[in-house]
């Protein structure tokens, strides 16, 4: 009883802050993509997709800008992030967003805040911004806003903690959401929401920290090991495992945790051909543990009908 109590209590207080006050920037057209469940649903590599689409068609001088959000660093102002700077200074989900969006045009931007990122943003000329963890805000709303389920756990838990996992009551999320985006390799779950665009979700290989691609062909011959800190390691054993790759041993810790040098340690004592690890969790994780290389796993979402439905709303390029 005190667990559905506390549940219950979360509820209500979340269901009130699924709209953040903030100020949007004039001028701006604004895409808020958050999820469903606390960590592990797959928001940023979406909001790294879809940034990186959408950069490609803008045309000068519009500017494409994805916001991050520094958990667990602190950075001292508004910055453009680079793909050289410290994980402790921009975070690991920043830093990794502007890896995997060089080639673009698209930045990454960090702040104290996320008012200031957004007017940082606004300053330096971007004029579409796509707000990684935002999914409404108040008093004005977005342009759009997108929320992002599992594709085959759609509400997790089903509960709020801590009973459960959800951000926030389900009426709550769809009422803030302009369009559900629904992420995975397979068939949706029946939980899903009907009018839920499916995302195509899959593993592409990996990539040595010197650009030497292995392809799933590859890593299948191979002994690989999982070192992550993510909230849900089971979700990428699994997309692993469906893709005949086996991965032993598997070390996961905390989700943004930094690995110790104990843990690096255990690591270097198992015998494995490579680790095999997340985008995010790469840049906290050197270029080899023990002699076998770190391999950040190549994720591709296609984002094609998620533009077009951001077309009709009047909030794509």
């Amino acid at each position: 009883m005190p667990i559905r109590a506390a549940a219950a209590l979360w509820a209500h207080i979340a269901s009130r802050g699924v709209a953040r006050p903030l100020c949007l920037p004039e001028g701006t057209r604004i895409i808020g993509i958050g999820s469903a469940v606390l960590g592990g649903a797959g928001k940023t590599p979406l909001a790294i997709a879809l940034a990186r689409s959408l950069s490609f068609r803008a045309q000068p001088p519009e500017g494409v800008a994805l916001i991050g959000h520094a958990y667990r660093a602190a950075p001292e102002r508004p910055r453009i992030v680079d793909p050289g700077d410290a994980v402790a200074l921009v975070g690991d989900d920043a830093l990794a967003s502007a890896r995997l969006l060089v080639g673009s045009t698209a930045s990454v931007i960090v702040a104290p805040d996320r008012q200031s990122a957004l007017d940082h943003a606004a300053a330096q000329g971007f004029r579409t911004l796509i707000v990684d963890g935002l999914l409404q805000a108040r008093p004005a709303r977005i342009a759009a806003s997108i929320l992002v389920l599992d594709a085959a756990a759609p509400w997790g838990g089903g509960a709020c903690p801590p009973a459960g996992d959800l951000r926030a009551p389900r009426e709550a999320l769809l009422a803030a959401t302009d369009l559900v985006v629904a992420l995975g390799a397979g068939d949706l779950s029946p939980q899903c929401p009907p009018n839920a665009i499916a995302i195509p979700s899959r593993i592409e290989g990996a990539v040595a920290a010197n650009g030497e691609r292995w392809s799933l062909a590859d890593l299948a011959r191979r002994r690989v090991g999982l070192f992550v800190a993510i909230a849900r390691p089971g979700r990428v054993e699994a997309a692993l495992r469906s893709a005949g790759i086996d991965p032993r041993p598997v070390i996961a810790l905390g989700d943004h945790a930094i690995p110790s040098a104990h843990d690096l340690a255990r690591a270097a004592r198992c015998e494995v051909d490579a680790w095999l690890t997340t985008a995010r969790c790469a840049v906290k994780l050197p270029a080899a543990i023990g002699g076998a290389p770190v391999l950040a796993l190549d994720h591709r979402l296609d984002v094609a009908s998620l533009d077009e439905r951001l077309s009709i709303l009047g909030a794509g390029l």
